[in-house]
């Protein structure tokens, strides 16, 4: 089934991207859509698979830029509407940031003594 969804890809504030994560069934998906991305900075996509708020899906750049390779970016899944006359749904998107690691956190918290 090779459908194809009426997606506004020549708007400035949209980009073609590869979707991909797991599904609500658990089932891995990789999907083509476009990234949405307001002036607001609100981001969101359109997707067949059904997914439920609070999962995470990387979101990798279709187009690629001037630096070279794209590479995946994580997103929180925050509401999902209903599904349009193409089976697909409008996701909002926030992007997830890396924690500090053990380390980075512990080092900024400790004491320094130093013992001769």
């Amino acid at each position: 089934m090779n459908m194809s969804i009426d997606l506004n890809v020549n708007q400035e504030d949209s980009y073609r991207v590869e979707v991909s994560g797991w599904d609500a069934k658990e089932n891995f998906f990789v999907e083509k859509t476009s990234l949405e991305w307001s002036s607001e900075d609100n981001k969101s996509i359109r997707l067949r698979s059904a997914i439920r708020p609070g999962c995470i899906v990387f979101v990798r750049l279709l187009q690629p830029l001037a630096s070279g390779a794209a590479f995946p970016i994580a997103y929180e899944a925050l509401t999902s509407a209903e599904k349009d006359e193409h089976g697909a749904s409008r996701v909002s998107l926030e992007r997830l940031h890396p924690r500090a690691s053990y380390r980075e956190t512990f080092a900024e918290d400790r004491m320094v003594v130093k013992v001769a």
